[in-house]
């Protein structure tokens, strides 16, 4: 039963055209329906039995040219549906697979497992906090969110090749921090 509601929480939250969700939400609940009275008939836990060409789906069948993903049918030939490791539906739209996790598209998938929404970054296999940076392939801190080089450092410090400069440097060259500008000063930059 819970499995039921989910499948019409999905369909009815998702962003789909009302014909194509009035379509989905009738095989949900037709196969539920028909799963409860095959059970009765059947037995618990009988094998869903399915007509030539139709695939056998969370206690229903989907149609001849249809799919099975995760309890609910979907258009095989469909380009704007997709089955994310057989488990989630996923509009192609506005969505892609991460992985099993359907994720908006504008988000950035971390290693196949989760989804990362903009402004946030992947980091190896986890999602940083907004603004907080990714270095050495472990997040930085609130207190030290952005990297240099393979290290985090505070925000009211600077960048100065794979150094980072305190507030009293004012000058980067060549990778080094100073106070006022050296002598030669080629290649400075104000920091």
């Amino acid at each position: 039963m819970g499995s039921l509601i989910d499948d019409i929480s999905r369909i009815i939250a998702s962003p789909i055209p009302r014909r194509q969700a009035m379509r989905l939400l009738g095989g949900v609940v037709g196969g539920g329906v028909l799963a409860y009275l095959g059970r009765a008939t059947h037995g618990l836990g009988a094998p869903q039995q399915c007509s030539n060409g139709q695939v056998a789906c969370g206690g229903s069948c989907c149609p001849t040219g249809e799919a099975c993903c995760g309890g609910t049918c979907y258009p095989l030939n469909s380009s704007a549906w997709t089955c994310c490791a057989g488990s989630q539906l996923c509009q192609t739209v506005s969505n892609a697979c991460c992985g099993s996790t359907c994720c908006a598209k504008s988000s950035g998938c971390c290693s196949n497992t989760t989804c990362c929404a903009s402004p946030r970054v992947c980091c190896g296999t986890v999602c940083c906090g907004s603004g907080i940076s990714c270095c050495n392939n472990k997040c930085c801190t609130s207190s030290s969110p952005k990297c240099c080089g393979t290290t985090c450092f505070p925000s009211t410090y600077t960048c100065c090749g794979t150094t980072a400069c305190s507030p009293t440097y004012k000058y980067c060259c060549a990778g080094k921090c100073y106070t006022s500008k050296p002598s030669p000063s080629t290649g400075c930059v104000a920091v």
